[in-house]
C-alpha cells in the first residue's frame, strides 16, 4: 500500500483515503489501521490537509470499533461542514446508543450536497425506518434500486396480481433471506428465487426447500432476463408495509429426522434447554475486536453462559464451535429442541423467531432499525424479547440478560 504522502504527492489530496477505487483495498488487518491512524495523528499537527485527515481519522475510528470515533467525529464536523462528515457523526453516535441523536446528524447530512444514491441517501432511509416513517422509506427505497445490479436490466414487479412468473432475487445474507421471506405467501404471481452459490453450499437452500411455502430456488446466474424481477429488500416497500401491518413470518420447519438426532444428543434434563449463539460473521467488521457490534466478548460469553448453566441445559448453537452443527438443516433441527435462544443479531436469531422459538435477542449500542428506538418488544417477531445497550458495545444488555437469568425468568421459556 502506497503512504499517506504518496497519495498526497501524487494525487493533490488524500482522496485515496476517502474513496477507494474498485477492486482496491486500502487497509488489510488491524494492524495496519492502526498505523495508518498513527500517521494521521502526527500529520494533523502540521498538514495543510487537515480536513481530509480528520475524516480519514474518524473513518478509521470507526473501522476499528474504536469508541474514540465520537469525540473525532464532533471534532471533526466543527471544521468539516460536509455530507460526509456529518454521516460520520451519525455513524458514531448509533455506536454509542445514541440512536435519536444519530438520526439528527443522518437528516443533516442528507440535506447537504452529496452524491445520490449510497452511504448518506441510505443512512437517511433507515432514519426514516427508525422513526416510523415507513412509507416515504420505501419509496426512497425503489428509487435507490434502479442504480442496484438487476434493476439495471430487469424489469421491476410491481406486486399486482399476474399469471405471468417473476423472480425473486438474492439480496443479503441468511439472516435478511429469513426475515423477508415471510412476504412470499402473500405474493400472487408464480415465483422463482435465484441465489448465489454459497447459499446452496452451506445447506441453506435445503432448508429453504424443506417449507412447503417455498418457491423452486435456481442459482442466481440462472435469472432469465426477460421477465420482472423483486429483491427481497423490495418486498416491504411493494406491499407497502408499515409498523401495524408487518405480516407474521409463516413458520418454518426442520428435517424429522435430524431433529430426533438432535433429541437424543441433548442432555436429558427438566431443565429448560436454552441455546446460545455468540457472534455473527465476522466479515461485515473484519478490524473490529469482539465485544462492539455483532459479537460478544470472551469475558461477556463466559459471564451468560455461567449465567444459563445455573438455571438451565446450556447448548451451543455457534457454528463453526459446535462439531454437529454442518449446515442450515442442522441449525434448525438443534433450535426445534430448544426451549430459548439467547443471541445476538444474527441468522440464528431470525432462524429460531420464524421456527416460533422464544429468543431473547442481545443489542449492541449499534442495533438496526428493525428493532426500533425503545422497548423489548419487536414488530417482525412476537417471540422476540429484547436487551438493549444504551452505550457502545454490549455490557448494558449483557448485564440485563443475566439479571433476567438471575431473576429466575427462563422458567417462563418452557413449552
Amino acid at each position: 500500500m502506497p503512504s499517506l504522502q504518496h497519495n498526497y504527492r501524487n494525487q493533490g489530496r488524500g482522496t485515496r483515503l476517502l474513496t477507494p477505487q474498485l477492486d482496491e483495498t486500502l487497509i488489510y488487518n488491524r494492524e495496519q489501521a492502526l498505523q495508518i491512524l498513527d500517521h494521521v495523528q502526527k500529520s494533523l499537527l502540521s498538514s495543510r490537509h487537515r480536513g481530509k485527515l480528520l475524516l480519514a481519522r474518524t473513518a478509521i475510528y470507526e473501522a476499528l470499533g474504536d469508541p474514540k470515533m465520537l469525540e473525532s467525529a464532533l471534532e471533526t464536523a466543527k471544521e468539516v461542514k460536509t455530507a460526509h462528515a456529518a454521516a460520520l457523526v451519525a455513524v458514531a453516535y448509533h455506536h454509542h446508543g445514541r440512536i435519536k441523536e444519530a438520526l439528527q446528524w443522518n437528516e443533516i447530512a442528507y440535506k447537504r450536497p452529496h452524491d445520490p444514491g449510497w452511504e448518506i441517501d441510505l443512512n437517511y432511509l433507515n432514519t426514516l425506518l427508525f422513526r416510523d416513517d415507513w412509507p416515504k422509506a420505501w419509496k426512497i427505497l425503489l428509487g435507490l434500486k434502479k442504480r442496484m445490479v438487476h434493476a439495471a436490466y430487469l424489469e421491476t414487479w410491481n406486486g399486482k396480481p399476474s399469471v405471468l412468473p417473476v423472480s425473486i432475487i438474492s439480496e443479503g445474507g441468511f439472516g435478511d433471506i429469513i426475515h423477508t421471506s415471510r412476504y412470499i405467501p402473500l405474493m400472487n404471481a408464480p415465483a422463482t428465487i435465484y441465489l448465489p452459490p454459497f447459499f446452496f453450499d452451506s445447506g441453506f437452500v435445503d432448508l429453504a426447500r424443506r417449507q412447503p411455502w417455498m418457491p423452486p430456488i435456481k442459482l442466481l446466474t440462472e435469472t432469465p432476463q426477460n421477465i420482472p424481477a423483486v429483491g427481497f429488500f423490495d418486498f416491504p416497500a411493494v406491499f407497502e408495509t408499515t409498523p401495524k401491518t408487518v405480516p407474521g413470518s409463516p413458520i418454518w420447519i426442520a428435517d424429522p429426522e435430524r431433529v430426533e438426532f438432535f433429541n437424543n444428543k441433548l442432555q436429558r434434563t427438566d431443565f429448560p434447554r436454552v441455546g446460545f449463539c455468540r457472534e455473527a460473521r465476522a466479515i461485515e467488521t473484519p478490524l473490529c475486536p469482539k465485544g462492539v457490534y455483532r459479537a460478544l466478548t470472551t469475558e461477556q460469553v463466559d459471564s451468560i453462559a455461567a449465567a444459563i448453566s445455573e438455571h438451565a441445559s446450556l447448548v451451543d448453537l455457534q457454528y463453526g464451535s459446535n462439531p454437529d452443527l454442518k449446515s442450515w438443516e442442522d441449525n434448525a433441527a438443534l433450535i426445534q429442541n430448544l426451549d430459548l435462544v439467547i443471541t445476538v443479531d444474527t441468522a440464528n436469531m431470525h432462524l429460531a423467531a420464524s421456527m416460533g422459538k422464544k429468543v431473547w435477542t442481545i443489542l449492541s449500542g449499534a442495533s438496526d432499525w428493525k428493532f426500533g428506538l425503545s422497548g423489548e418488544t419487536c414488530v417482525w417477531y412476537p417471540t422476540m424479547r429484547l436487551f438493549r445497550n444504551d452505550a457502545f458495545g454490549f455490557d448494558n444488555a449483557v448485564q440485563k440478560v443475566i439479571a433476567a437469568i438471575g431473576d429466575g425468568q427462563l422458567g417462563d421459556t418452557r413449552k
